[in-house]
């Protein structure tokens, strides 16, 4: 499969399908394994989207909510919302929460009925949703090296996501905060803004 590097050590790989529920033992071990190719893809397209996400509600939710005169739906000390930050009840994160739960439940029931339709040829991750049309006309060796990039990328977004949180909850700061050189334009550093005055003549970048 994309992205196996042999690197197993819990052995879900090998899952004894004699340990498992009633319906796993109705399945081959190859169907359980997609399964779990298929949940972490899920996982790790979430996680992509969370670790953009999070920075940038931080940095850009304070000047959004002031030029459209709302309220700021960070935590008090700038911290995104969540269960370990608090403020999840704040103005309508809940409903925002519910349609995003609402979606995954549509998300899951187009995923069984394409897995149902697709038979044994179905993919892990496969929703039939490229709009892009990034695959169309790859070969099969192509489209196996996007698969693994996009599993490898998911792999470290949520490693990413899950340091995010620890992070915060520890520290009790923004993660813009104190992983700042991670989330600064690289045109506000002065050792930057030094080298266009001395190439150019001229800070066109400088802070005020």
């Amino acid at each position: 499969m994309p992205a196996d590097y042999g690197f197993d050590p819990l052995g879900l790989a090998n899952y004894d399908l004699n340990l498992g529920s009633v319906r796993d033992k109705a399945r081959s071990k190859v169907d359980v394994v997609k399964d779990y190719r298929d949940a972490e893809l899920r996982h790790g397209r979430l996680a992509m989207l969370a670790a953009l996400a999070w920075p940038i509600q931080e940095l850009a939710s304070p000047s959004l909510a002031h030029d459209i005169g709302s309220k700021v739906l960070l935590t008090a000390d700038g911290r995104s919302p969540s269960v370990l930050n608090g403020g999840l009840g704040a103005g309508p994160i809940p409903l925002v929460l519910l349609g995003t739960a609402a979606a995954i439940a549509a998300l899951d029931l187009r995923a069984l009925k394409i897995k149902e339709d697709s038979g044994r040829d179905w993919l892990p991750g496969d929703f039939g949703f490229d709009p892009l049309r990034i695959l169309k006309g790859a070969s099969p060796l192509a489209i196996k090296d996007m698969q693994a990039k996009e599993i490898n990328n998911g792999r470290l977004a949520m490693l990413a996501i899950t340091a995010y949180v620890i992070q915060e909850f520890i520290t009790g700061e923004p993660i813009v905060v104190t992983s700042e050189q991670l989330f600064t334009p690289i045109y506000m550093y002065p050792w930057f803004q030094a080298i266009l005055d001395h190439a150019f003549g001229i800070a066109s970048f400088r802070a005020g």
